[in-house]
């Protein structure tokens, strides 16, 4: 089982501001739109990129608004977009904060589809860019969120020691970031530091992992969108479900799994993790020697994952395609802007040739006259040769 980790980044384009007041004010509106309407976001921020004669810092806001809510509305290829014109565009020092939530955020993109070359590409370049003297010491929880996503990698690709030490890197970055989203990061770090505990047998660390993540119903539920803590809710109780079934409690199991698929309050979160609820369920009633149900669920299971292979795999190649026609379109306008400069270049160089050569052709003329001249003053004699 693999959380979602897009969670992550999703409050970081607050930090932002400028002091041009319009501008601020509407590139602000797009930003507090993001969550509660990020459809309305993205308009609002294309509409000022495309509209408007934007500041510098203000176009990076904007792009780094489009590639967040296309976060939010599950568009991995347009966070790859925007998130590269983001970073492309915020090279001055003062963006050097949102290039490196940029490079995060395309980190995040990359690791749920499984690319982990790019994944880790991303995130050494925004650990690297952290380091520089540009960056405040208290960037905890960029920090945190780099740690965060190269653990998942590791625990994705099976590397548990090195996945935990990353887990452990991460929460202390929260631990000690008085930013409020560390404390949410802080329980899905805590959330997947559990399940890695759990594919090495040491149950009890496990538990108290999963205790630490657990949501706080008077201040946590107060303080993020429902969707945040019905998706903190609903990965605790599959968590709990998990550490019963390897420790051979399917029946107790299987009841958190059906109370999950029954519920419907968290409808739009449940879905994210049927996949993984469909695979407990099969492993669970194996155990048990339900064969009709065991093959039901693992049908279930292996149909869904099937399909989700094969939209990763789509994902892949339209993000080759897309990557193939944004650098065919960066050479069509390298090759104009050096047509335009090679113009230049003539239509400045030309007309002084041309001058030059008159100037020679009369400069000639001068000489050639001169040269007349003296000969005809010279007395007859002297232009005999002896």
């Amino acid at each position: 089982m693999k959380v979602p980790v897009f969670i992550v980044l999703l409050f970081l384009c607050f930090a932002c501001r400028t002091h041009d007041p319009a501008e601020d004010r509407m590139v602000g509106n797009a930003e507090k739109a993001m969550l509660s309407d990020p459809r309305k976001s993205f308009d609002l921020a294309q509409d000022l990129l495309n509209n408007h004669s934007l500041t510098h810092k203000n176009k990076v806001r904007s792009l780094f608004v489009l590639a967040n809510t296309s976060n939010v509305m599950g568009k991995p290829l347009d966070v790859i977009k925007y998130g590269n014109l983001t970073v492309e565009n915020a090279t001055e020092e003062s963006d050097m904060i949102t290039k490196i939530k940029a490079l995060t955020l395309i980190g995040n993109t990359y690791q749920s589809i499984q690319l982990n070359e790019k994944l880790r590409t991303n995130l050494d370049q925004a650990e690297q860019l952290l380091s520089s003297p540009a960056v405040p010491d208290s960037m905890n929880v960029i920090r945190g969120n780099i740690f965060y996503l190269k653990a998942m990698n590791y625990f994705s690709n099976m590397d548990g020691n090195i996945a935990l030490s990353y887990f452990d890197k991460a929460i202390h970055q929260y631990l000690i970031s008085k930013e409020p989203v560390a404390r949410i990061n802080l329980k899905f770090a805590y959330i997947n530091k559990g399940w890695a505990l759990i594919d090495q047998k040491r149950f009890d660390v496990a538990r108290q992992n999963f205790a630490l993540a657990k949501a706080d119903p008077g201040t946590d539920s107060n303080n993020y969108p429902p969707l945040f803590m019905e998706r903190l809710e609903t990965t605790c109780a599959l968590a709990e479900a998990k550490m019963c079934a390897v420790q051979n409690d399917p029946e107790r199991s299987n009841t958190i799994l059906f109370g999950i698929l029954n519920d419907q309050k968290n409808i739009q979160v449940r879905k994210e993790f049927e996949n993984d609820i469909y695979k407990l369920l099969a492993d669970n009633f194996l155990k048990k020697n339900e064969v009709a149900k065991y093959d039901y669920y693992q049908n279930l299971y292996l149909s869904r994952a099937s399909q989700y292979n094969q939209v990763a795999a789509d994902l892949v190649n339209k993000l080759i395609r897309q990557e193939g026609e944004e650098y065919a379109l960066k050479k069509k306008e390298i090759d104009r802007k050096y047509f335009l400069l090679t113009a230049i270049l003539l239509l400045l160089t030309v007309p002084v040739i041309i001058f030059l050569v008159k100037k020679s052709i009369k400069l000639g003329k001068k000489c050639r006259s001169l040269r007349t001249e003296v000969y005809n003053v010279l007395p007859y004699e002297n232009q005999m040769v002896k």
